[in-house]
């Protein structure tokens, strides 16, 4: 049961996308590379994918949110670095 949950949010986020609200008050919607990554991190279990938000800018990832521990911190950052073609990763996460 748990598995199959998993599944479920995991195909909500990839159809659905993740929307946020930009400073006009717009909503704006997660690019598929975004949504992708963060399936990506959602899938690993050693690490609260949900916590971390991904922006893609031009040639720049930028990671904010929260883990509980360097290590966590570094695995993010190396799994997006692994995900995508991008090497230039802005990892701003915060250890709680």
């Amino acid at each position: 049961m748990k598995v199959e949950c998993r599944y479920l949010v995991l195909w909500l986020m990839l159809v659905s996308g993740c929307a946020g609200v930009d400073g006009t008050g717009m909503a704006e919607q997660d690019t598929p590379e975004e949504v992708r990554l963060k399936a990506v991190l959602f899938e690993a279990e050693d690490i609260a994918g949900s916590a971390i938000n991904i922006t893609i800018n031009e040639d720049e990832i930028l990671l904010e949110g929260f883990v509980e521990t360097a290590v966590q911190k570094q695995r993010v950052e190396d799994l997006v670095r692994q995900n995508s073609g991008s090497g230039n990763v802005n990892n701003q996460i915060t250890i709680k």
